[in-house]
């Protein structure tokens, strides 16, 4: 082979492996990250978050009970970030459930616990949460019916289910938090909840009211939100249906709650 030729072969080598490469354009991929790119095909594990990392977003409300009870709540989270390329709404399916015979000191362990066909898994303190994954990455997809269960252990097993439906709780329209001049977090809309839970959630603090359902807004003082910690935050407004059902002389707490939740700065 002359050199002209082998020159020519290895040059046309070079170029097709620049085509492919420029094809596969490595970037953040994360549309919930500050620095998302559109133009990137492979993730380079660059993506940057709007928040602090020590603060995760909350996922919903989780109630304790006197005395004996389960708590089995089938959450609708919708989450607004801000993005290079404007607010982006992601709504994940997801569930909670906890099991004590002491007013929430402790937590027991309810066996394998589901919804709907969907394990949620057992943390070191006996709680259970679902957590979508990569290969159901938006989570639960709710149907009008939810049917629980659990195999039973330290707490016996169950079977149970609720059709009380979802809440509808309109896009968080208030914006970053001022805490010496109070804060009043709105939604625009929230129905067909039979109460609303609002909460800030800071740095170093957390302030929250819970009260009845057909309200869309809730005005925390100066002095409520004194030990929040300036940073990086999130507000949510929670609507919650309840449907309390006792099984095996037991008393089950069926919560169904859609959860607004947006990204804010606190000041």
């Amino acid at each position: 082979m002359t050199l002209k030729r082998l020159f020519i072969i290895n040059a046309i080598t070079l170029v097709s492996i620049g085509a492919l490469s420029s094809c596969k354009k490595e970037g953040c991929t994360d549309p919930l990250a500050t620095n998302y790119n559109p133009a990137a095909v492979t993730d380079d594990g660059s993506c940057e978050t709007a928040t602090a990392s020590a603060l995760a977003p909350p996922s919903g409300y989780t109630p304790t009970y006197p005395g004996t009870f389960a708590t089995l709540i089938g959450i609708k989270s919708i989450s607004t970030t801000s993005t290079p390329i404007g607010p982006i709404n992601t709504e994940i399916g997801t569930a909670v459930a906890v099991f004590s015979e002491d007013g929430g000191a402790n937590f027991m362990s309810a066996g394998t616990v589901s919804v709907d066909g969907n394990n949620l898994s057992a943390q070191t303190n006996n709680s259970y949460v679902y957590t979508p994954g990569q290969s159901n990455p938006t989570g639960i997809t709710y149907g009008s019916t939810q049917n629980w269960s659990g195999t039973g252990a330290g707490w016996p097993s169950f079977n149970a289910s609720t059709s009380v439906g979802f809440p509808s709780v309109a896009e968080i329209s208030s914006s970053d938090v001022t805490m010496s001049s109070g804060y009043t977090l709105n939604c625009g809309s929230a129905v067909n909840a039979d109460s609303i839970y609002f909460s800030v959630y800071g740095p170093n603090g957390t302030a929250m009211k819970i009260i009845g359902g057909g309200v869309s807004s809730y005005t925390f003082s100066a002095s409520d939100l004194n030990a929040l910690g300036a940073g990086s935050g999130f507000v949510q407004i929670v609507g919650i249906n309840y449907d309390p059902q006792t099984i095996g002389g037991r008393t089950y707490y069926i919560l169904n709650e859609t959860a607004r939740t947006k990204s804010v700065n606190i000041n």
